[in-house]
């Protein structure tokens, strides 16, 4: 079970996108995503992350990343300071997932004490 340290981080939020990745893409997708996390380890609030790859079952996703933050507000932060970092690098998400038929899906997360174990 992951431990949440809730006296540290009282506020904690997670970060779940879910994509379907073609194999043809994946490569493209798995490099955009090494360097999207090297940019935003150096971010305020940033608290670690992992990229997970479907191993079996249903559903439709087959690459999944969570990133963990100190609180909504280090994500906001961090939404705003990764679109200027993608200028300025020119790179467009929506056009590259689209040029690569990747779909996706993107939300954040809490984890409420009353959920947990």
């Amino acid at each position: 079970m992951l431990h949440i340290d809730r006296e540290r981080y009282p506020n904690i939020q997670f970060r779940v996108d879910q994509f379907v990745v073609p194999d043809a893409a994946r490569e493209a997708f798995l490099q955009a995503t090494h360097r999207n996390f090297a940019f935003i380890k150096t971010l305020p609030g940033f608290l670690g992350h992992v990229v997970l790859e479907k191993s079996g079952g249903p559903g439709r996703f087959n690459l999944s990343t969570i990133a963990a933050w100190e609180s909504p507000e280090a994500i906001v932060s961090a939404v705003g300071k990764v679109q200027a970092y993608y200028q300025s690098i020119g790179f467009n998400p929506p056009e590259f997932m689209r040029a690569h038929g990747i779909e996706g899906e993107l939300a954040n997360f809490d984890a409420p004490v009353a959920l947990q174990e």
